[in-house]
């Protein structure tokens, strides 16, 4: 069994992206949050219900949450909307006690900021602390970017 949990959420894929890369380069087992309704893809209702239940604190309804218990790290992958964290991830935070765990984090923007992502997620992490962050932009449109940081972020966290 691995060492590393990659978990995530990815709406557009960019995250979906970024998390495969990761779990090959770490040698990592990963687990996508599903929530039990889907967010809109496309258009101001993606914005808008996206936006109002990350601002909200809005805890959706997942299709099931990860067994983080045989890891020694766990590193959490997330789109960033309204400047933070996507709203699955308040019902993994909600739900798992970081306890014991090397944690770290990857975030993909459309624009130039993060914002307040990692702040945010460091928050609302229970029982641990994030060591590594980093953030990429659009990463489905330059994935040779990508690739290179990922597999530097990779070498950071590698256990």
């Amino acid at each position: 069994m691995a060492k590393t949990l990659i978990v995530y959420y990815s709406l557009e894929g960019n995250v979906d992206f970024l998390a495969r890369m990761l779990a090959k380069e770490l040698d990592a087992d990963s687990f996508r949050l599903e929530p039990v309704k889907d967010y809109p893809k496309k258009g101001l209702a993606k914005f808008f219900h996206g936006g109002k239940d990350t601002v909200s604190n809005a805890c959706p309804e997942l299709k099931a949450l990860p067994e983080i218990a045989s890891y020694e790290q766990i590193v959490i992958g997330t789109p960033v909307w309204a400047s933070r964290p996507a709203a699955p991830l308040n019902t993994l935070f909600a739900n798992i006690d970081f306890a014991g765990k090397k944690v770290a984090a990857f975030a993909s923007s459309g624009g130039d900021s993060v914002g307040k992502t990692f702040t945010v997620m460091a928050e609302k992490l229970k029982n641990a602390t994030i060591s590594e962050t980093v953030s990429l932009k659009n990463p489905l449109r330059s994935p040779e970017k990508a690739q290179e940081t990922i597999k530097a972020f990779a070498e950071k966290i590698k256990l």
